[in-house]
């Protein structure tokens, strides 16, 4: 039995003391709301009302079952006009999975104006690069960069990443441009744990060093690289700025950088549910509207 639609053949045919105005407010047959009654009776182990030719009139029963019933039902719409309005005031807590580096550089910016649109939103942010399982984490909304894992989690793409080959001017100066991805062997380098190779159409060439310095956090590289120990490889979405300031130069352009194991992406991602929360939609949306349809970075010259 469908105890909803029973409850509200019940009480609209309490009300109207008929079952075929009931029937007709609700838009079946007569014999439906007269099925839903029987089936309500029967659960119930008592009589719900007295029935005659033409009327019907409620039992005892029936009034305090009616009493019950119009509570629930006013429950339900209540509890439904609550849940609609989060759809048009999203309101509540937004716990927040982020990329350190990112987060500082594309998301903790734009927070301001964010709260100010939604005041009722409250932020919890974890920034940290470890994928950690969301549902166990209790996170609503991930930035994941790289690979996605094989998982059940839901998944948009911000953007595609690139890497570049940078150095600073004054390094530039100290050392000259190589012409090749085998140059910068000779060179000091700035690197994280990933293993780089540069290709150039059917040519590959894996990166070959030969004194660097390793740090596992990207805004540390950068601000080795800035300060001229050495080379680095960084994605675009951290370095655009600064190249396009003249801040950082591109060595090997017409190389393109490939991550071991790795595809370069930004992505979205969050538990997979039914319905998406307007709180996790909204910041979705106004993230990809801060950063356009084409992120600053990858307009950069």
């Amino acid at each position: 039995m469908d105890y909803f639609a029973a409850l509200t053949a019940f009480v609209e045919a309490a009300e109207g003391n008929n079952f075929s105005r009931a029937a007709d407010r609700l838009g079946i047959k007569a014999s439906t709301v007269s099925r839903y009654v029987k089936d309500l009776e029967q659960d119930l182990g008592i009589a719900l009302f007295n029935r005659s030719t033409r009327t019907l009139h409620l039992t005892e029963g029936g009034q305090t079952f009616l009493t019950h019933a119009r509570r629930v039902l006013d429950e339900l719409e209540q509890a439904k006009a609550a849940t609609s309005a989060l759809n048009e005031h999203p309101r509540g807590v937004l716990k927040l999975n982020l990329p350190p580096a990112f987060a500082r550089h594309h998301v903790l910016p734009t927070l301001n104006a964010f709260l100010a649109r939604y005041p009722q939103i409250k932020l919890e942010l974890v920034l940290d690069d470890r994928h950690v399982n969301l549902i166990h984490a209790g996170a609503d909304l991930a930035i994941r960069i790289g690979t996605l894992a094989d998982s059940t989690l839901k998944a948009r793409k911000i953007c595609d990443e690139s890497y570049r080959l940078v150095a600073s001017p004054g390094f530039c100066r100290e050392h000259p441009a190589p012409s090749r991805p085998a140059d910068l062997a000779a060179l000091p380098g700035i690197l994280g744990a990933a293993e780089i190779a540069f290709a150039n159409g059917h040519e590959v060439s894996p990166l070959v060093h030969k004194d660097c310095l390793r740090i596992n956090d990207l805004d540390a590289q950068m601000i080795a690289v800035q300060q001229g120990l050495g080379f680095a490889l960084l994605p675009d979405w951290l370095v655009a700025k600064r190249i396009d300031a003249g801040e950082l130069v591109v060595w090997l352009p017409e190389w393109s950088i490939r991550i071991a194991g790795r595809e370069s992406a930004v992505w979205f991602v969050y538990p997979p549910k039914r319905i998406v929360s307007s709180k996790v939609r909204c910041f979705i949306d106004f993230i990809v509207e801060q950063l356009g349809e084409t992120p600053h970075w990858k307009r950069v010259s």
